[in-house]
């Protein structure tokens, strides 16, 4: 189908058991592979929606104008659906991209958020047994 993407990888289909994009990485549970099958099912049912979507839309633009002949609004439904799918693509990919940066950001505050916690928990635990040592240091003395 034309402009459709299967699980082919840059040198033809991936064997079974590999994920796309994950070459070598090894076997895959029954369970991985039912997600990418259901993920690959649910891009192409998208796909086709999208498609669909944008050649009704350049239909509907076309019949705006009555003087064109049956050939001259084909091709303009045609290249507006073209349009309307390009359109489509780059809004994906700039939202895509977004949620990449997003992504990022957020692991690197929560790396940060981490690191954080680990110090207060190390320096909290360092000065109860500063404490706990003073503490018994004390009981020995007056102990002895």
């Amino acid at each position: 189908m034309r402009g459709h993407r299967d699980s082919a990888g840059p040198t033809g289909p991936l064997p079974p058991g590999t994920a796309a994009g994950s070459r070598g990485s090894g076997p895959r549970s029954f369970a991985d592979e039912a997600a990418a099958a259901i993920a690959g099912l649910e891009g192409y049912l998208l796909a086709h929606q999208a498609r669909t979507e944008a050649a009704q839309a350049g239909a509907a633009f076309a019949r705006r104008f009555p003087w064109l002949g049956p050939q001259e609004e084909a091709e303009i439904a045609r290249v507006f659906a073209q349009e309307h799918l390009a359109l489509r693509r780059r809004m994906l990919q700039a939202a895509a991209g977004r949620a990449e940066e997003l992504r990022r950001e957020y692991r690197q505050r929560y790396a940060c958020l981490r690191r954080r916690l680990v110090a207060s928990v190390l320096g909290l635990v360092a000065g109860a047994a500063a404490v706990l040592s003073a503490v018994l240091s004390a009981v020995v003395r007056g102990a002895g």
